[in-house]
């Protein structure tokens, strides 16, 4: 399906509902509301892909090397937080491959809660993500084309708009790992929310 000025607006009003619900649960990021919507706002300029058919909650847990088979993807409901009509609606590409670059991410942020062992590991963890992250975007473009992950501005947002979700899933959930998703926000938006309290 080609973008059309209705499927942008569309898309870009869901990003905007997306956070200010995530800051209506989380008000201790609002720090990052205006960087964030910077971010929304600067997609009406860009060019963007055609949408489809998209898993719509894509990460590591929903993937399994399978033997003589090679890798499945599983459980094609989307976002358990998204409306159903939402989910199945055609979606861009992008969204996919952003929720697997979070997923990295969650990796390296469960290692850090498991393991205390200072900024050394803090470190290794740091350069695996970004390893990990380089050589995903590069098998996925082998298959996708060379604009695949473009525009890249459009797969930032997506990605910015998937860790307030997860801010959102962690706080009802499991409190614990809400840095997980605040420390990629800060990192991904620039800004620090401070020494405010993350956790419920």
């Amino acid at each position: 399906v080609q973008v059309d000025h209705t499927h942008r607006q569309e898309l870009t009003d869901r990003l905007r509902t997306r956070l200010q619900a995530a800051l209506a649960q989380a008000p201790e990021l609002e720090p990052l509301r205006a960087e964030a919507t910077a971010r929304i706002d600067a997609l009406e300029a860009l060019s963007w892909p055609a949408l489809q058919r998209v898993h719509g909650d894509l990460h590591l847990g929903q993937v399994l090397d399978v033997p003589d088979r090679g890798w499945v993807v599983l459980d094609f409901e989307g976002e358990p937080l998204r409306p159903v009509a939402e989910r199945r609606a055609p979606d861009l590409p992008l969204r996919d491959v952003a929720g697997m670059l979070r997923s990295f991410d969650y990796v390296a942020g469960s290692l850090a809660h498991d393991e205390s062992e200072g900024a050394d590991h803090e470190a290794t963890l740091a350069a695996w993500v970004q390893g990990v992250r380089a050589a995903f975007l590069e098998g996925y473009r082998s298959v996708a084309g060379d604009r695949g992950t473009e525009p890249r501005l459009l797969l930032e947002a997506l990605e910015v708009d998937k860790a307030f979700y997860e801010v959102v899933y962690e706080r009802h959930n499991r409190p614990d790992w809400v840095d997980i998703p605040v420390s990629a926000l800060e990192r991904l938006l620039g800004t620090s929310v401070g020494s405010a309290e993350t956790g419920n």
